[in-house]
């Protein structure tokens, strides 16, 4: 039976000379992987150069849960990014944002809330002229509230730890290295209390960006199974350096 489906690539992956596989976050039934015709023809009903990281498409596949690899029948964009494309910052962030969520981002289940989150976020972003350098690690910390791993942070004091591993504070120091002293918990959870409409407060510098996006990274691995070391990271402290 023929679905129709509106998605957000993950990642793409070449599969032989005519085809690739595109793992793709749906709003139907969450990330599903199908097979992808490999044209440039402007007459093909499914456009290969369509599949970038983080595009949001509607297409149509035939669709069995359980069955396989469905291929894609036809496709056109249902939101178009104006700069993400066309600006070098923007685009290196969007392709360590479609890492973090290949890796993060599992389940074969609908979820609209979750998919709502990330048409509006990509959305936000490519529309914003300026003051976008941490918009990734903004988005890092929104996501783990969806991923049900957002960090408890009540009875959070200057005087209280972060644990990392337990994902809360604490008043007592950890009998384990993966912890914050209160010092440096103090800014952390200023960002993670930041979502993207008091984004502009931010005023990180580029030691602070590098050490925030390797403090939440290794919060990601501790707490989802086989979280890979993201490579696309260390393109980004280049790109900010």
């Amino acid at each position: 039976m023929v679905e129709k489906f509106d998605g957000i690539v993950l990642k793409t992956l070449k599969y032989s000379d005519n085809l690739m596989v595109a793992d793709i976050y749906t709003r139907q039934h969450g990330r599903l992987s199908f097979l992808v015709p490999v044209s440039h023809s402007r007459r093909s009903k499914v456009r290969s150069v369509l599949f970038q990281p983080l595009s949001m498409l509607s297409f149509s596949a035939p669709f069995k849960k359980g069955k396989g690899m469905p291929r894609i029948l036809e496709v056109q964009p249902y939101s178009m990014y104006m700069t993400i494309p066309c600006d070098v910052v923007k685009s290196s962030i969007a392709i360590f944002l479609s890492e973090l969520l290949s890796a993060s981002v599992r389940e074969e289940e609908g979820n609209e809330a979750l998919f709502n989150f990330l048409d509006r976020s990509f959305t936000l972003f490519d529309n914003l002229e300026a003051g976008f350098a941490d918009f990734h690690l903004v988005f890092m910390v929104q996501l783990l509230r969806y991923l049900g791993i957002y960090p408890n942070l009540e009875g959070f004091s200057q005087y209280t730890y972060f644990d990392l591993l337990q994902g809360c504070t604490v008043r007592e120091h950890p009998l384990h290295a993966d912890f914050l002293m209160p010092k440096d918990a103090e800014p952390l959870v200023e960002l993670l209390r930041t979502d993207f409409s008091t984004m502009h407060r931010l005023s990180l510098n580029r030691r602070l960006r590098g050490e925030y996006l390797a403090i939440l990274s290794r919060y990601y691995k501790l707490h989802i199974p086989d979280f890979p070391q993201l490579r696309s990271a260390d393109v980004l402290r280049e790109l900010f350096e």
